[in-house]
């Protein structure tokens, strides 16, 4: 076995490619037969039938397939009838052949229908009015109202002096910090204090440190003085807010009493502006009386003036309203004129076309509907196994097998590692022939030697392995086993 091993023969890719086609063609035969049920509903029934026949493309024999449509008694007799009206209608419809053409043999009349009307031009409106623009009175004397008064601002407070009041406390982190600080410094003794104390406890009790009854113990009491601890932080926040407020409280107060001070002073200063206010304002309300009594006099002039513009306004308003009226009768009158023209188009037209309409209506609607048979899921076609590919696949791994062996001189068991590079293949007992076992496995199966696909090979039998390592067994897509190789 260690001598130079010669190349495998080459495989019958033919055979593998007629066993394939073979393969498929049954796969298609069995799809036919399963996507053709026979159907049986209260309607009627589907049958099929078939013969054989020969296909002139090919000359090869081939199933010809026949689909059978049973009416039911009383649908069929329905069906007949409904075919017997069918036939009548159309020969009646037949019948008007000669209406129509002798209908349609008129021409058509346009010499007797009205006359269309035409529409002259709108009437010339008036749109000229007199101007009496330049009568109106638009200017006169307003007099010399007082718009200035002695404003008193130099007397005015507008700061104060809060340099002697209290410095504004400031709330920040730092501060909440140092409250909560003082209070965890007078808390600390109380806790190591408490603490000491159950440790002596716990001791006069015969609790040793570190047993269970004294580690619960000390834990509770840790987690009361933690709660506690929160609790003071929590209160921190509330006791730094009182002491910022109570300087907030003093700083405010200094501030107002500077406030009432500033404001003092500037009530005596509004005082004196509104004394001088009331002097002018009286000065202004003269002159205002005097340029009221200005403006109704020039008022009552334009009024005049409107009320005349007004009239003439209203004058030729009148006249275009007229002027439109009588464009709008004579529109009336030509679309009269043009409905009666259009009307009598129309019938003229359905004259010619009522023996056609007739025929039509006698023949719409007549069709005959065959009852639809209820629907089913169509069957796939079942995928054909790659016969030649794994024929190839086969060879490749044969191939591979003696080229290793040659290379390393391998004994019988290098033959079947090189073929663990190709990693699943098809090993299935199905497919082999010719088997003898020449050999054990590590794993407690055996390796034989068999024909597959026309092709002289060596491995072992997927059912064999799929019993002690069935993860190195895999289904094909065919429903062949194959065997990961790499893994043995």
């Amino acid at each position: 076995m260690g001598g130079k091993s010669s190349a495998p023969a080459a495989p019958d890719y033919v055979g593998a490619t007629q066993m394939q086609g073979q393969i498929s063609k049954e796969n298609l035969n069995m799809q036919n037969y399963a996507n053709r049920p026979s159907i049986y509903t209260p309607f009627g029934s589907q049958t099929w039938s078939t013969n054989s026949t020969t296909d002139p493309a090919t000359g090869q024999q081939v199933t010809n397939w026949t689909q059978n449509n049973q009416l039911a008694p009383g649908l069929q007799d329905a069906l007949n009838s409904q075919l017997g009206i069918q036939n009548g209608r159309s020969q009646l419809a037949g019948d008007f052949m000669g209406r129509v053409a002798d209908e349609y043999s008129q021409k058509f009349d346009w010499q007797n229908l009205p006359q269309m009307a035409s529409m002259q031009g709108p009437a010339r409106l008036n749109n000229s009015l007199t101007d009496y623009t330049p009568g109106l009175s638009t200017a006169f004397n307003y007099g010399n109202p007082q718009s200035s008064v002695n404003s008193m601002t130099g007397n005015i407070q507008s700061s104060l002096n809060t340099g002697d009041n209290p410095a504004l406390p400031q709330f920040d982190s730092s501060f909440r910090d140092r409250v909560a600080g003082d209070l965890m410094s007078k808390m600390q003794p109380v806790h190591e204090r408490q603490q000491n104390q159950l440790e002596t406890q716990l001791a006069n009790q015969g609790f040793q440190v570190g047993t269970e009854g004294y580690t619960r113990a000390l834990g509770d009491l840790q987690s009361r003085q933690a709660a506690e601890r929160y609790n003071a932080l929590d209160a921190s926040g509330a006791e730094a807010q009182r002491l910022f407020n109570m300087g907030m409280g003093s700083r405010q107060q200094a501030f107002n009493e500077d406030l009432s001070g500033g404001n003092f002073g500037n009530q005596a200063a509004q005082q004196a502006f509104n004394q001088n206010l009331g002097a002018a304002q009286f000065g202004n309300q003269a002159l205002q009386q005097q340029y009221n009594q200005n403006m109704g006099a020039a008022q009552f002039q334009n009024q005049a003036l409107g009320q005349a513009a007004s009239l003439d306004q209203s004058r030729l308003g009148a006249m275009n309203n007229a002027a439109s009226q009588q464009q709008s009768l004579n529109q009336q009158y030509g679309n009269y004129q043009n409905q009666l023209r259009q009307q009598a188009i129309a019938e003229q037209m359905q004259r010619r076309g009522m023996s056609l309409n007739e025929m039509n209506a006698i023949l719409s609607g007549q069709q005959v509907g065959m009852p639809q048979m209820p629907s089913f899921n169509q069957s796939g076609q079942a995928q054909t196994p790659n016969i030649l590919g794994a024929t190839q696949m086969g060879y490749d791994a044969q191939l591979a097998g003696v080229n290793a062996q040659n290379a390393q001189n391998a004994n019988m068991w290098g033959g079947l590692g090189s073929l663990a590079s190709t990693a699943f293949m098809f090993s299935d007992r199905r497919l082999k022939s010719n088997i003898k076992r020449v050999g054990t496995h590590a794993i407690g199966v055996g390796i034989y030697e068999y024909t597959m696909m026309g092709m002289a090979q060596r491995g072992v039998i997927a059912q064999e392995v799929q019993k002690v390592r069935p993860d190195l067994v895999k289904r094909h897509a065919s429903g062949y086993l194959t065997v990961n190789y790499g893994g043995l």
